[in-house]
């Protein structure tokens, strides 16, 4: 398949995926009618809806757990099992969960020549789910450091004003495709599904370089468990992103692809390059778990967005400025638009940064710009492309 490439190197230049027309707005989003579903769950979701994994990392040579169930009497007359897997002591403190296999940055050339640019870029509802274009907002509201591409140092994140972020509890398509993330690190975060078995999220999100690493991801988390049902989560098996110098804003995204094939059952969104021309126009909304709202264990939800400035490179990361109000747990969540009905992510939320604009000389000080930043550009709808191309199941 024929790609353009660079005439002095030979790499594939960077490609727009998406459309460069303007976004939906608001009042036609918010125009469009609630789709209903057939209602004919997949199998592969009823199944995960009435089981749930344990994972025990036993070690190479070690033989396999031994199952004990047993029957508890219970007062109020209900059935109570109790479940052992015996392990052996040196065990005991492994880890519960299922590890991943490869997290990779490479060049930012090595994934454009393995990126098909005749991928698709639309997002996918199957025919069984509902669809929504506002999610159900629920009233009673709870309330490792980066560089950017110019040097100055960022870290998590700004509110401004009064927070306009709401709580909401939402199954239906797409609200129901961001889940919280979980990671090796301790850390807590946002991811998407953006294929059948892919998620985006913030790079920093990723356990790069560590040992026995592990992500979880769970989507539509709410109060503890998936709304799709408390077996629907999937490990992360695999992940990619841009090596770059050190940890830059402008490339905080990361593709992972899934154990488990949940947008194969519960669809996913699509991605979209980035316009300088859509600029202090509210076109996009954002999703999150942070911490400051109900405690990271429901999704906050703000929409009308808008961005006000961007910062990039000739390699595709892009750091587009916003003053949503974002806080930790809002890392890797994603920012995105529509275009004709199709919700496409234009990046992932990454940190906050703090401009000085010098003021007239000689009398006059200057000020601050406070913004939060979202990783996005070319570069990162070409990883999303790669994660497509590559792990298409």
């Amino acid at each position: 398949m024929a790609k353009r490439t660079n005439p002095k190197t030979g790499i594939p230049k960077l490609h727009f995926f998406g459309q460069q027309d303007r976004p939906d707005s608001p009042e036609k989003i918010l125009d469009r009618r609630f789709i209903a579903g057939d209602g004919k769950i997949p199998r592969l979701l009823q199944e995960m809806r009435t089981s749930k994994s344990i994972y025990v990392n036993t070690g190479e040579g070690t033989r396999k757990p031994e199952v004990k169930i047993e029957k508890l009497t219970a007062s109020n007359k209900k059935d109570s099992w109790r479940i052992d897997i015996p392990i052996q002591e040196r065990l005991m403190n492994a880890a519960t969960a299922r590890l991943g296999n490869t997290a990779v940055r490479q060049n930012a050339d090595i994934f454009l020549k393995e990126t098909d640019r005749n991928a698709s870029f639309s997002a996918h509802r199957p025919a069984w789910i509902d669809a929504s274009y506002s999610p159900k907002i629920i009233t009673d509201l709870q309330q490792g450091a980066m560089r950017r591409f110019n040097g100055r140092g960022v870290s998590p994140l700004w509110v401004f004003g009064n927070d306009d972020r709401w709580s909401f509890r939402d199954s239906a398509w797409p609200w129901g495709l961001v889940g919280k993330v979980f990671n090796s690190n301790g850390k807590v975060g946002t991811g998407a599904l953006i294929g059948d078995r892919i998620i985006a999220t913030a790079g920093h999100m990723v356990p790069w370089n560590k040992e026995g690493w592990w992500m979880k991801f769970v989507p539509a988390y709410f109060d503890g468990s998936s709304l799709h049902g408390a077996g629907v989560e999937s490990y992360v098996s695999d992940c990619r992103g841009y090596d770059v110098d050190g940890d830059v804003t402008g490339y905080d995204w990361a593709v992972c692809r899934l154990y488990e094939p949940l947008g194969s059952s519960l669809g996913y969104f699509g991605y979209n390059g980035y316009s300088s021309n859509w600029e202090n126009d509210a076109y996009w909304s954002i999703i999150g778990y942070p911490g400051a709202v109900a405690s990271g264990a429901r999704p906050s939800f703000q929409g009308s967005v808008s961005s006000f400035d961007t910062d990039g490179d000739s390699n595709g990361g892009l750091e587009i400025e916003t003053r949503a109000d974002l806080t930790p747990g809002n890392s890797g969540g994603p920012m995105f638009g529509w275009w004709d009905g199709d919700p496409r992510l234009i990046g992932v939320v990454s940190g906050q940064e703090e401009d000085w604009t010098p003021g007239g000389w000689p009398w006059e000080w200057g000020d601050t710009t406070k913004g939060n930043v979202i990783a996005g550009g070319s570069g990162f709808t070409n990883m999303m492309a790669w994660g497509r191309t590559n792990w298409p199941l």
